[in-house]
């Protein structure tokens, strides 16, 4: 399939590892009530992402899904975050004062390097999501 010329939305996922020495909890309690308000508290952040999600994973959901007999990789979690389009999150990633508080936050919990894909949804089931007016 062709990507489209103008998708609703670019998603941008970003793949993360905790840090070996971090408990799983640390990992997950951390990132959902500490470094989200960093990611908040930077305006471009704020204003021109149109979602911001948080996938949790944990051991035993990993372990799990072996059951299914295919590889599952070794993430404990992904941010994904929605953009109107690349320009956007190239901004906000680009954003020296997004630079700096994230990344410093960033250490104290996930593992470098972090991954990236960038991506666009087809929404097969229930609503798409759309930018911002």
């Amino acid at each position: 399939m062709a990507e489209p010329e103008n998708p609703p939305l670019i998603r941008v996922q970003l793949f993360l590892k905790k840090q070996d020495r971090v408990s799983d909890e640390f990992f997950h309690n951390y990132w959902k009530d500490n470094h989200v308000k960093v990611a908040l508290s930077n305006q471009k952040f704020r204003e021109r992402v149109v979602r911001y999600n948080q996938f949790h994973t944990s051991p035993k959901l990993r372990e799990a899904a072996k059951g299914f007999k295919i590889p599952v990789p070794d993430y404990d979690g992904i941010a994904e975050v929605w953009v109107k389009d690349l320009e956007t999150w190239i901004g906000i990633a680009s954003d020296l004062d997004f630079q700096a508080a994230i990344k410093p936050d960033e250490d104290h919990f996930i593992q470098a390097p972090i991954e990236i894909m960038l991506g666009y949804d087809n929404t097969v089931i229930g609503e798409s999501i759309r930018a911002k007016e």
